[in-house]
């Protein structure tokens, strides 16, 4: 883990921060479930630093997304802390829909919340996309662009993301990346490190147009001289 902790006592954080949101565990659950999760079954353990503190709710978007609710799919649910979060603030629950390839960090978000029942009705996992076109007003994609190494299936989410909107839905979401410098490839970390504008021709590429990325430089961490940012972004699909 970046701060030199281990998985187990990441997965007893975040069960610390989710008890604060009401969740009541049986005697003895933390130890159970801090045994059960490894490196091997856990495939972005990053991940469980933010379980119970939904990155979704600090993007400069979120406000808007309350004024008028539209269909909205978290692309890359991973363990479904934005669909809850959105729930928690009042978004309408049957409007949301969760979707990622592999059902991994979504069993972990299950144990943690102790919601499988209620959860499953919300999310689809699927090795491909399941989506007819124009099917959505909104897509998140939260912390997902950096993990994606190939460059196919790069190119394939976002045009994915961009068939799946409604004329004028917008794609939002954010990714780690470089605040100056190229684009960086190599071993460690994150495999796709991306800066500002190469995220953008990306973008616009695809098909979205109106793109704004905003961006958070994060000073303590570093990849050589190259500092990392997190960045914002938001895109809208303009289709005739």
């Amino acid at each position: 883990m970046p701060d030199g902790t281990t998985l187990a006592e990441e997965i007893l954080r975040a069960m610390k921060r989710i008890e604060k949101l009401g969740v009541k565990y049986p005697p003895g659950y933390h130890e159970t479930i801090a045994k059960r999760y490894t490196l091997e079954t856990v495939p972005y353990p990053y991940i469980v630093m933010h379980i119970g503190d939904a990155r979704i709710r600090r993007h400069f978007l979120y406000p808007d997304l309350f004024e008028k609710p539209g269909d909205l799919l978290d692309y890359g649910c991973g363990s479904g802390d934005a669909i809850r979060q959105l729930i928690r603030d009042g978004y309408p629950a049957d409007r949301i829909t969760g979707f990622d390839v592999s059902d991994s960090s979504l069993l972990l978000g299950y144990d943690l919340y102790l919601d499988r029942q209620e959860m499953e009705k919300r999310v689809l996992v699927s090795v491909s996309f399941p989506f007819a076109a124009e099917r959505f007003d909104l897509i998140y994609s939260g912390s997902v662009i950096h993990v994606i190494r190939d460059e196919n299936e790069f190119l394939t989410y976002l045009g994915n993301a961009c068939r799946a909107l409604k004329s004028g839905g917008i794609f939002f979401g954010s990714t780690l990346g470089l605040a100056d410098g190229t684009a960086w490839r190599g071993n460690g970390g994150p495999p796709r490190m991306m800066p500002e504008r190469e995220i953008r021709d990306h973008l616009e590429a695809a098909g979205f147009s109106r793109i704004l990325i905003r961006n958070e430089e994060i000073p303590q961490y570093r990849n050589g001289r190259q500092h990392l940012a997190l960045f914002q972004f938001s895109a809208t699909t303009v289709k005739s």
